[in-house]
């Protein structure tokens, strides 16, 4: 090969990869204005936005919503023991979970007021959950970010909690609950 078919062998590849680091930087770029809509990373099943997620022994804040059937939620109206279940709509998990509330929920011997299930998304997507969830417990719906998620420091989904009475205050006995497994005990 002549001189000339090297110089412009060696000019193709010059171009060729200056072209796949430009594509490069450009997805990268991308990536970093995605990962930066969904908040700081953090561990796994940890809420990603950067709330400290209640813990046990903690007191549960106070906090008041309006069921789906219209009857007023607060932590003063959630008896001993009681569950609390945080779902989406638009998480997978929060879809396989579906079941295994429903099924706790009608298996739990205090009946619909010892669960509250907080349904968050818009209304019209949360409609199915809501119909299979109503029977058998208290239903909030509200929009990411709502008054009973930002009370309770709730920002990923699922997520269920179990509260008790201590004394005179109602405290998170549990973060995370087995519910195919409580069901299965009873």
């Amino acid at each position: 090969m002549t001189e000339r078919c090297w110089m412009a062998a060696l000019a193709s590849a010059v171009v060729l990869v200056g072209t796949l680091c430009a594509v490069d930087l450009l997805l990268t770029i991308g990536v970093i204005k995605k990962l930066r809509e969904y908040g700081p990373a953090g561990r796994a099943g940890a809420p990603g936005r950067g709330m400290t997620p209640l813990r046990p022994g903690e007191e549960l804040p106070a906090f008041t919503a309006v069921a789906v059937d219209g009857a007023p939620v607060s932590r003063a109206s959630l008896p001993d023991g009681a569950l609390i279940a945080f779902l989406s709509p638009t998480c997978e998990p929060c879809r396989q979970k579906l079941p295994e509330l429903v099924a706790y929920a009608a298996a739990e011997p205090g009946g619909r007021d010892r669960t509250l299930a907080v349904v968050v998304g818009e209304p019209e997507e949360c409609e199915r959950f809501v119909q299979e969830l109503s029977p058998v417990t208290r239903v909030v719906v509200e929009p990411r970010g709502g008054p009973v998620c930002a009370a309770l420091r709730v920002d990923a989904f699922p997520t269920t909690l179990r509260v008790s009475s201590d004394r005179d205050r109602t405290v998170v006995t549990g973060f995370v609950v087995d519910l195919a497994r409580e069901t299965a005990a009873r």
